[in-house]
């Protein structure tokens, strides 16, 4: 089963999010601390998604050590995570800082409750955008 992480302040969110991605057939992981999290993805290989709240264990959203990790892994293994980003003072679905933090999906924490609906369309987008590029590399 792929594995999801869920980098969230609030547990009622973790919960619905976990909830939201288990329909898809992910394992959730909440971790609860920066480090627990760093952790994991430098430990763990079948990561597909990480949802990151920008201000998750106390982050400033300019210079999250979460998405910098992310963004800074090689080209074959970033490709395959999906990086949702989460926060209060971004605009959902902006295309635009999505390109520019290097994320797949951006969310305002006030639209949380719509999440699945979004979630749908930005993974079905991924899959279709990388699977190409996924079957050149395994020629």
């Amino acid at each position: 089963m792929a594995k999801a992480i869920i980098c969230e302040n609030d547990p009622a969110v973790q919960k619905n999010l976990s909830l939201i991605l288990k329909a898809f057939n992910f394992e959730s992981i909440t971790p609860i601390s920066l480090e627990e999290a760093i952790n994991v993805l430098e430990t763990t290989d079948d990561i597909s998604i990480v949802i990151v709240n920008e201000t998750f264990a106390d982050q400033k959203p300019h210079s999250n050590r979460i998405i910098q990790y992310i963004t800074n892994l090689p080209m074959y293994r970033r490709r395959d995570i999906m990086l949702i980003i989460t926060g209060q003072n971004l605009k959902t679905l902006d295309r635009l800082l999505a390109f520019a933090k290097g994320a797949d999906l951006i969310v305002n924490t006030q639209d949380i409750n719509n999440f699945l609906s979004f979630f749908k369309k930005s993974y079905s987008e991924h899959q279709a955008t990388y699977r190409q590029y996924k079957e050149l590399l395994n020629r």
